[in-house]
């Protein structure tokens, strides 16, 4: 048959090679390919998951620093924010509520109604928002679940209501002329990650409140009925990898590593040697 056959064909005594015939101006030329057999492709797909398996750890790693790297900008926001609201009140932070929640969203009313500071349902953080860059900094990258008030009956279903609520305001530092009540504010904590939206010292401190053997009792397996509803709590106040990113009166942002209180001194939050 006259002209150029690049007909592949299959050579019996060679299994997987296929082979094919081009014209040249030294007549036809043959031209062999040889196909992965399935041991090899089995062996690059094991190296490629490998490869991934080692990679995958890095990646992780790599992702959260970022995350925490974004959380520790948020909190020394944060306490610029209440240093640039205590300058315009006479030098005192504001009596913040005990709740944790910017709007009347959950009661789905036709028009939703952001709180004021002083509303009993109001988030700490709305007293100082005037001062802070955007409401996304009232929010840690990596939280998972904050208090969202079973006792309430509410629970998960409910986060979407708390999700800029990350950190827990230090109770001992609202309603307060804090450079004549702090002296040492590189020793008093202000902010940090949390479960709860104001730690008002009823064991959901880093330090031990006594006569508690531990702390976080409020949130621990064992002790209250929070811990059995919220297994993850302890961790949560501890969601970067085991670490809080910490805020301090002083605005030095510090790394509390998860602890059980014994090495957390009361005065942290007090302001008052023990």
């Amino acid at each position: 048959m006259g002209g150029c056959t690049n007909w592949p064909k299959k050579v019996e005594s060679r299994p997987w090679i296929l082979v094919s015939y081009e014209q040249s101006g030294r007549g036809n030329r043959m031209k062999t390919w040889r196909a992965f057999t399935l041991i090899e492709l089995l062996v690059v797909i094991a190296i490629i998951a490998l490869l991934m398996a080692i990679l995958m750890p890095a990646l992780r790693a790599a992702k959260e620093q970022a995350k925490k790297t974004v959380c520790t900008a948020h909190v020394k926001d944060l306490v610029l924010a209440l240093k640039m609201y205590v300058e315009d009140y006479d030098g005192k932070t504001h009596n913040s509520p005990n709740n944790g929640l910017w709007d009347n969203a959950w009661e789905k009313p036709p028009v939703v109604t952001e709180y004021g500071p002083n509303d009993d349902m109001a988030y700490w953080g709305i007293a100082y928002f005037p001062y802070a860059k955007n409401k996304k900094i009232f929010r840690c990258p990596s939280t998972k679940r904050v208090d969202d008030w079973p006792e309430w009956g509410w629970g998960k279903p409910y986060q979407i209501y708390f999700r800029y609520c990350s950190y827990g305001l230090n109770g001992y530092i609202t309603n307060k002329k804090i450079d004549t009540a702090f002296k040492h504010q590189s020793e008093v904590i202000a902010f940090q990650d949390h479960i709860e939206q104001l730690l008002d010292d009823n064991g959901d401190m880093f330090s031990i409140k006594p006569p508690a053997p531990i702390n976080l009792t409020q949130w621990r397996h064992g002790y209250d009925w929070r811990g059995d509803e919220f297994p993850e709590a302890v961790q949560e106040c501890f969601r970067h990898r085991g670490v809080s990113v910490t805020v301090w009166l002083d605005a030095h942002v510090t790394e509390i590593k998860e602890t059980t209180g014994k090495d957390v001194p009361r005065k942290w939050y007090t302001g008052q040697s023990e």
